[in-house]
């Protein structure tokens, strides 16, 4: 994968991580950011031992595909920058593990798709071969 990853907090306080593809103009000249592979971060910590970690979460509900562009506008945003390389190394690992998962996902989706298409009017015989 390679990306130009960027972290991004939001006015509403959230962070996410993504691939930034592009920056266009819309139709009022507005700054509109097109990214693909975005995860908010949210941060856990365990008070009790210390720890403070942070796990990847889809930044909009149903978008499982990583490649699935994003339309971002650029007056939603406080700040970008360039994350740490230990982050982007943990990112690019979610994001393949992600699309992986996706893909496989997938597959079964259609695998059961045909199953519930299936006529049970039809009766399947075992192919003979000569």
């Amino acid at each position: 994968m390679t990306a130009q990853v960027k972290q991004i907090k939001m006015l509403g306080g959230e962070e996410i991580l993504c691939d930034l593809v592009d920056i266009q103009l819309d139709e009022y000249e507005q700054e509109i950011m097109i990214i693909r592979g975005a995860y908010t971060l949210v941060s856990q910590e365990d008070f009790e031992s210390g720890f403070r970690y942070y796990t990847f979460r889809p930044f909009m509900m149903h978008v499982y595909d990583p490649e699935h562009l994003l339309a971002l506008n650029s007056s939603a945003i406080i700040c970008i920058t360039n994350p740490h390389e230990k982050v982007i190394d943990q990112y690019v690992k979610h994001v393949e593990a992600f699309q992986s998962d996706y893909s496989e996902k997938e597959s079964e989706d259609i695998l059961e798709k045909l199953e519930e298409d299936r006529d049970e009017r039809i009766v399947k015989f075992k192919p003979k071969l000569h």
